[in-house]
């Protein structure tokens, strides 16, 4: 029954493709419903979820038989990693539809029909359990946003657009090559109980294979290479981020969201997925510098941020931090700072989508993004600037929303990792990224409350002519920002709910000590090899 709700989930959006047609009115109606079915549905596999973040509603069928050489299926699933990060595809493609709703007036059909397609990319890369399932869908969410960007972007959309495309498509092709060696690597030493001679792209199956038998150290450290350049551009990761801040700047309000709020998700979901499971020796390896990498995400993109006029600039900037604040708990990888990780990544798409939707509420009133044109609002527009706070604060990690869950555990795992078990020789830089890290939440609630407020508090300033910047928010605005509140605010006070659905649990490791691991994947055997990594020693 769950595989069945998963594939309709799934499929649901490319089957709202062909109904959306006709005037602009029944093509945002239709799509919206094709939205709400679809998170419907996820919402249902959420609330049947199994805890310990096991996998479930798998369905497995071989494209080419079970006898074929060539062993590609169409697999899917859900587990603790991927669990969150489809229902926040699912919600925020309804906050796309709706955002859209009066900004969006030429060439409407087309536009709806790319984001229900654009949808069953982004689902489809988090219950993937088959490698060319993985990247096709990967490759297959480029082209829909690609055109979102490059039709109904601002004035530098068309350079936006093919700066987008040709960074995530550059770096896809050496992700390509990287998955590829995973898959000969396996063919030539199979796990038991696998069939000889026979070229499997399962990942469960790839990832006990490469625990059974890891590749050689050298090898391991170029194939992590490869899958770094594709997942590091999506995350973004410094100094590969360049092509972000253009892309949000010119990209419509919808586009904004979900870039944002799902499609950053996709790289560091590619690192928990195939990185550390299938290479840990590398990632072990290369962990002091992975660190130093996402520290300085983390602290250029607030210090450039701080420095930003533009709202949207600003927040994209804010984005380049706050997923630098995942790939630091990632790459700490221990049981807090990973569970920190995902769970600070289904944060920062509700809290940042959210504002990217506030700033398309503002211009779409008053046609500018600049701070320095807007004053007051908050006397203005009251429900906006309640829903902005909100939003703002949850992004700044304040205690009682989910921000400061997903911040928490990341610095306390990272805090733990730099400090209690920094490795021999390096004592001192890692204690160094323990504390600069904090200081990058310091620096998030001052660039954040700073822009909050310019734009809400202070003498009422409204740019000429004002038109409609009198107009509070319409009730489907208002639906906009109920359930992001809703679970904003979820998460912040009872965030065992969603943890218990990530799976974290102690184990006993061969030496008999308990060490915490994260399991990612049951049938893949990931909790097999602890995430903390404690137990690899360099080669």
């Amino acid at each position: 029954m769950m595989s069945l709700l998963l594939m309709m989930a799934l499929l649901l959006p490319l089957l709202g493709v062909m109904p959306i047609g006709g005037d602009m009115r029944r093509s945002r109606v239709v799509a919206l419903g094709f939205a709400l079915a679809t998170f419907g549905v996820s919402a249902v596999l959420v609330a049947c979820a199994p805890r310990g973040g096991e996998p479930f509603a798998v369905t497995d069928w071989a494209w080419f038989g079970d006898r074929s050489t060539l062993d590609i299926r169409w697999s899917v699933g859900l587990d603790g990693l991927s669990l969150w990060l489809f229902a926040l595809t699912a919600l925020l493609v309804i906050v796309a539809v709706l955002v859209s709703w009066d900004a969006i007036r030429e060439q409407t059909t087309l536009y709806y029909r790319l984001l229900m397609i654009l949808e069953t990319g982004l689902l489809g890369v988090f219950v993937a359990r088959d490698v060319v399932l993985f990247y096709v869908f990967f490759e297959f969410t480029l082209i829909p946003l690609f055109f979102v960007i490059g039709i109904w972007g601002s004035d530098q959309r068309r350079p936006a657009a093919v700066k987008f495309f040709l960074y995530t498509l550059a770096g896809s092709v050496l992700t390509l090559l990287g998955l590829l060696s995973l898959v000969i690597w396996t063919f030539y030493h199979p796990v038991s109980g696998q069939a000889a001679g026979r070229l499997t792209f399962s990942i469960p199956e790839l990832t006990r294979s490469l625990q059974d038998h890891p590749m050689d150290l050298n090898v391991q450290l170029w194939v992590f290479g490869a899958l770094f350049a594709g997942f590091a551009i999506k995350a973004p990761l410094f100094p590969l981020h360049t092509w972000l801040p253009l892309a949000h700047v010119e990209a419509p309000a919808a586009g904004s969201v979900l870039l944002a709020g799902v499609l950053l998700k996709v790289g560091v979901y590619g690192f928990a997925r195939f990185n550390l499971p299938m290479l840990p020796e590398a990632a072990f390896m290369l962990m002091p510098w992975l660190l130093g990498v996402a520290l300085v995400g983390i602290l250029y993109g607030a210090l450039v941020a701080l420095a930003q006029q533009d709202l949207k600039r600003l927040i994209a900037y804010s984005s380049v931090s706050h997923m630098g604040f995942c790939m630091l708990g990632l790459f700490a990888m221990n049981r807090l700072s990973v569970a920190g990780s995902v769970l600070q990544m289904v944060n920062h798409g509700l809290a940042t989508g959210g504002l990217f939707a506030v700033v398309g509420m503002l211009y779409e009133r008053y046609h500018t993004r600049q701070m320095a044109d807007l004053g007051g609002l908050a006397r203005r527009m009251p429900w906006l600037a309640m829903f902005a706070m909100v939003l703002t604060l949850s992004s700044i990690g304040v205690p009682g929303l989910n921000g400061f869950v997903g911040e928490f555990l990341i610095l306390a795992g990272t805090l733990e990792r730099c400090w209690a078990a920094a490795l021999h020789g390096h004592a001192t830089y890692y204690h160094a990224v323990g504390v600069l890290g904090v200081l990058g939440v310091v620096l998030g609630a001052w660039y954040l409350l700073n822009m909050y407020r310019r734009v809400f508090f202070g003498p009422l300033h409204e740019p000429e002519p004002r038109e409609t910047s009198a107009r509070d928010l319409s009730p489907r605005e208002i639906g906009c920002f109920v359930p992001l509140v809703v679970l904003i605010v979820w998460i912040g006070v009872q965030p065992g709910f969603f943890l218990d659905r990530i799976g974290m649990e102690p184990r006993e490791t061969k030496q008999g000590k308990q060490q915490a691991s994260f399991r990612l994947d049951r049938d893949a055997g990931i909790e097999n090899h602890p995430i903390a990594l404690d137990s690899i020693k360099p080669q």
